[in-house]
Order: C-alpha cells, then sequence, then structure tokens
C-alpha cells in the first residue's frame, strides 16, 4: 500500500466503517482504495492488507476460490476484467473455517464524496435472510402456524396462518377478535398463564374454522426483551386434526379389538370347560354362568341366567331389568332353555339396545354349542348305560364277548374267557385272536375275517384254539364289524365252548354206529342158530331113543326161547335208533 492511496481513501465516510455490509472502493487502476472493516472480516483478511491490492487479484485470492458456484466466480471475474458495474446476484461460499455462508455481491454508486472515477463494491453476508427465506418456504402451506403477540395479547407477527384468516390481517387482533368465543377463551387462557408464569405451555385446543373444527398442537412461550422483562408471547401451532382423527380411530379399533379378544376369551374358556374331563352338565352350565360376562362391554354390570330342563343357573342378581338379551338352546332341534344375559343397570346405546352387534354373535354361539354340548353329554349317559348294560350282561354271560380292532388288537374280552381258555382278560388284552387259533383252523379263520373286512355277517364260524393249559377247545364264533366313520375298524365276536357238544356228538355217531353193528349182528345170529336147530330138531325126530330125542328137543326149545328174546331186543334196538335220528339226539 502507498500513500497515495491513504491520500485518496475516503476517510470523510467513518459511518461507512461502522455497516455490517462489506464496502470496499476501486479506482480507476482497479486497485482497492478503500475498503470497511465489515469487509476484511468477511473475506478474512487485514483491512491494511486489502488497500492497495488489484481487486481482481483480491478477490481471485480470498473470495473466487469459496465460491461454490463456478458460473458466479466467471461473472466476478469478467465484470472486474471488463470494468463494468457488477450486477447483483447472490452467490453460495464455503469459508476455509468449514462455515458455509451466502454473500450477496453488487456494484453500487459511487458516493459524491470518493470522487470520479471510483466504484463502489457491496459484498453482503445474506445467509440471515436465506435462513428466513428456507424458513419460511418450509413453513408455507404445511400445518405449523408461527406467530407472536404483545403483553395485550395482540397479534405483532404472524406466519402461515392459513387455517384462520390471513398473515396481515390478524395483525392487531386479540383472540377474541379472531376466534369464536368459546375458542378464544381457551386461547387467552393459556396465553395469560405464559405471561404470569413465564414458563412454557404446550396444549392442545380446538379452533372452529368456518364449518370445521380443527385440533391445534400449540406450544407457547414467553417473548422477553433485552433486559430480560416479559413483554409478549411467540408460539407455534401445528394442525394435529387428522392425527387425532386417525389416534381417535386407532383408539376405537384398539377397544374393538380388546371387545373382540375379550369375546374370544370367553370362548376359549367355555371351550375349555367343555373338555374337562369327567365335567357334570350342572358344573358346566354353572361355570359357563360365571364365565360369560367376561366376554362383554361392562363385565362388572352384568348378570347371567341359563335355564336348561327348568333348572336355572345364574351369575349376579336375580332381578329384573329392561337391558337383556337371550338366545335358545336347541337341542336335538327342540328347544331346551335359554341363555341370558343382563346389564343390571343402564349403558349407552349400540346395535341392540346397551348390546354389541357382536355380543349378539357371541351368545348366539355360545348357546348354540351349548346345544351340541348338552346333545353330547346325553348320548354319552346314553352310550354309557348302554356300555354299562351291555358289559353286565357280558360279565354274566357264559359266552366268550370280545372286541377287537384292526390297529390295537383285542381291547376287550369277558370274564367267560377265563372259564373256557384259561386266560385272564389282562393277559390277552392287545393281542390278536388269530394267535390263539390252531393251524388246522386257520383257513377257516381267515376267510371269516375277509367277510368281516366286506362288511357282512358271519355265523356259526367253527375254530380250534390253544386253552392256556396246551389243551384244545372248539368255539363256534358269530362275527359282525366295527364301523365308525363309515370306515371298518375292527369286529366284534361271540364265541360259544361246544368242545362237549362236539364230543357228544362223536359219541353219539359211534352209538348209532354200535347199535346198527349190534342190530345187523341180531339177525345174523337169530339167523345162523334158526336153521341148525330146526336140523336138530329133525335128527331128533328120528332116533330111536326118545329119551336122548327129548333132552335134544328140550335143548332147541331152550334155544329157541333166547333167540325169541333176542329178537325182542333187536325190535326195541330199532325203534330207539329210529326216536334218536327222528330227534336228533
Amino acid at each position: 500500500m502507498t500513500d497515495s492511496y491513504h491520500d485518496r481513501a475516503p476517510y470523510g465516510l467513518p459511518v461507512l466503517d461502522a455497516l455490517d455490509d462489506g464496502l470496499l472502493v476501486v479506482g480507476d487502476d482497479r486497485r482497492v482504495a478503500w475498503c470497511n472493516t465489515a469487509l476484511a472480516r468477511i473475506l478474512d483478511i487485514g483491512k491494511e492488507d486489502a488497500i492497495g491490492m488489484d481487486i481482481l487479484a483480491l478477490f481471485s485470492r480470498y473470495l473466487l476460490p469459496n465460491l461454490q458456484n463456478e458460473t458466479s466466480a466467471r461473472l466476478v471475474v469478467q465484470a472486474l476484467e471488463n470494468g463494468a458495474d457488477l450486477p447483483p446476484f447472490i452467490c453460495h461460499t464455503r469459508a476455509p473455517d468449514g462455515i458455509r455462508r451466502w454473500l450477496s455481491i453488487s456494484g453500487i454508486p459511487a458516493h459524491a464524496d470518493i470522487g470520479n472515477g471510483f466504484r463502489a463494491i457491496r459484498v453482503r453476508d445474506v445467509a440471515g435472510d436465506a435462513n428466513a427465506h428456507h424458513f419460511m418456504t418450509a413453513l408455507d402451506q404445511s400445518p405449523v402456524v408461527v406467530f407472536a403477540q404483545d403483553s395485550d395479547l395482540r397479534y405483532i407477527w404472524s406466519y402461515n396462518q392459513q387455517l384462520g384468516l390471513t398473515d396481515t390481517s390478524i395483525l392487531g387482533m386479540t383472540d377474541e377478535e379472531a376466534f369464536l368465543p368459546d375458542d378464544a377463551a381457551r386461547l387467552t387462557a393459556l396465553k395469560r398463564q405464559v405471561l404470569e408464569t413465564g414458563e412454557t405451555v404446550r396444549a392442545e385446543a380446538a379452533l372452529t374454522v368456518g364449518n370445521e373444527v380443527h385440533i391445534r398442537d400449540l406450544t407457547l412461550k414467553p417473548f422477553r426483551d433485552a433486559g430480560g422483562r416479559i413483554v409478549g408471547i411467540t408460539g407455534t401451532a401445528f394442525d394435529v386434526t387428522e392425527r387425532d382423527r386417525v389416534e381417535e380411530a386407532l383408539r376405537k379399533r384398539t377397544y374393538d379389538l380388546d371387545q373382540r379378544m375379550n369375546e374370544l376369551r370367553c370362548l376359549y374358556s367355555i371351550t375349555h370347560l367343555v373338555e374337562i374331563p369327567g365335567i357334570t352338565l350342572d358344573a358346566l352350565l354353572q361355570a359357563v354362568a360365571d364365565t360369560l360376562p367376561s366376554g362383554w362391554q361392562y363385565p362388572g354390570d352384568a348378570a347371567v341366567r341359563i335355564m336348561v330342563d327348568g333348572r336355572e343357573y345364574w351369575r349376579g342378581g336375580p332381578g329384573e331389568t329392561p337391558w337383556k338379551q337371550r338366545s335358545p338352546i336347541i337341542v336335538h332341534g327342540e328347544c331346551a332353555g335359554e341363555v341370558e344375559v343382563r346389564y343390571l343397570h343402564e349403558k349407552p346405546g349400540a346395535a341392540e339396545g346397551p348390546f354389541l352387534r357382536e355380543e349378539r354373535m357371541l351368545l348366539d354361539a355360545v348357546a348354540e354349542r351349548l346345544g351340541r354340548v348338552i346333545e353330547r353329554l346325553r348320548a354319552e349317559a346314553a352310550l354309557q348305560k348302554s356300555e354299562e348294560k351291555f358289559r353286565g350282561i357280558a360279565q354274566r354271560s357264559f359266552d366268550i364277548i370280545i372286541t377287537s380292532y384292526l390297529a390295537d388288537g383285542l381291547n376287550y374280552a369277558s370274564p367267560a374267557v377265563e372259564r373256557i381258555l384259561g386266560y385272564c382278560p389282562e393277559e390277552m388284552t392287545g393281542t390278536d385272536l388269530e394267535d390263539y387259533i390252531l393251524p388246522s383252523s386257520l383257513p377257516a379263520w381267515e376267510e371269516g375275517r375277509q367277510k368281516v373286512l366286506r362288511g357282512e355277517q358271519v355265523e356259526g364260524l367253527r375254530v380250534e384254539v390253544r386253552r392256556k393249559d396246551g389243551e384244545a377247545a372248539i368255539l363256534e364264533l358269530n362275527e359282525s364289524p366295527i364301523v365308525e366313520k363309515g370306515v371298518i375298524v375292527g369286529f366284534q365276536a361271540v364265541g360259544r365252548d361246544i368242545s362237549e357238544r362236539i364230543l357228544y356228538e362223536r359219541f353219539r355217531e359211534q352209538a348209532f354206529d354200535m347199535t346198527a353193528r349190534n342190530i345187523a349182528q341180531f339177525a345174523v345170529l337169530a339167523d345162523h342158530v334158526r336153521h341148525p336147530l330146526q336140523v336138530v330138531m329133525g335128527i331128533a325126530d328120528l332116533l330111536d331113543d326118545e329119551e336122548a330125542a327129548e333132552k335134544l328137543r328140550e335143548q332147541v326149545r331152550r334155544i329157541n326161547l333166547r333167540i325169541s328174546q333176542l329178537d325182542r331186543e333187536w325190535i326195541e334196538s330199532r325203534k330207539i335208533r329210529e326216536f334218536l335220528k327222528r330227534y336228533e339226539l
């Protein structure tokens, strides 16, 4: 820097040195004649060092390298090289310390006190303006309103007041003048709380705009002056109408879901009660009555009455109320009772008085389920009675009664099996009947088994089986298939021990054979004896010795008497044989 530049510097304008904008004065030789403190700070250069430098060299060294936009740098260079005035433009810079900023660079008319041949250039830090611009752009048409009010709660600034009045029209107004009375009263009370306590307040307020109600999430803060005194408030209002609607819908859905879960838990509990082994109908119906209120909206105020076959099961007071719903219990197509749920006190209206549509569905489902359970319990009771009767008959029967399943083998054998075969019933459980059949009877057994598997009845099947003591017994079996859900799963057989009868038949046949042979022998014997006797009688008649002849005749008469007796016995034997055959004895 030379003295000539100091001499030419516009020291008569000290006010320029106090500005926040950077200013420099360039002579007609493109050298810096003067700059203020703000420019030295913006370019990060000493003020004394800048004066006397070529403006292009100054900018090339301290400004252009920091420009983020090449177009901006090119405009600056062209204007400085041509000596032209800089057109106003904004460029983005990055300082050596990494700080980003927006700079406005423009040529301004030279002041008269500066003199001819000088140009003035202004470099202004517009980061604050850019931030404000970006802030307002971001808020524009958003659900966020920003505002400030003085100590009298009159609006002194507002931005994005799109849900109500415009930003300019609301200035100077109070909430009482801008909003409906009820809305204004709530807003004013919140804001006066901030003025009085100096604390930030966060709250939601409903504002009626036109015919619609909007919910605003308010954040209100005290506005203080330089001395720390509260001179008003600032605030933001965020439109949460849609959010609250979604939350309300979510709360309703959550409530509805909780109700459905309660109904499902109630139905599950009842289903669990039904499956408890050995539970009686009385115990089941009382347990259902105790469980049922948990599926309704107001379980603490619900009473239940279940009536089946004239018997009643209660939960809660028996007093009559007008708030009730009922569902019949149908058993085998006939009404056997009903389930009734009552509220003891009045409740808000719903689909069916105070009851929900889903509660009606639950009640009908429970009543239907109880009907099926009662049908099942009655069928089980009848089956148990039938089984007890069957077992009683089986226990007292002299015949063997067995049931056998294809998958599990014998699962029941009557006590007669021990008397007939020597095995106790427990020994035979889980075994197959064919394990006891002798090989000679297996073909007949297999043929009968195939008939049973085809669904046919088998009667009079004779098989020889092995007794526990090793002896053989003959059984006559009548078999029938066991059918479950249309599928043959096993068979039932009744067996009678016919060993003695078979032995008797064998002895009978032997007796018949022996009798026949005896009869034949009687006939042959009589014929064979009579002819010789006739010859002897003839010889006796020819003898001269009458005494000897008489002795012969006497012996012949005695033999004929014996033969006559044999004839009578032969006739009796034939009669007995014909009688036995006639009556199959």
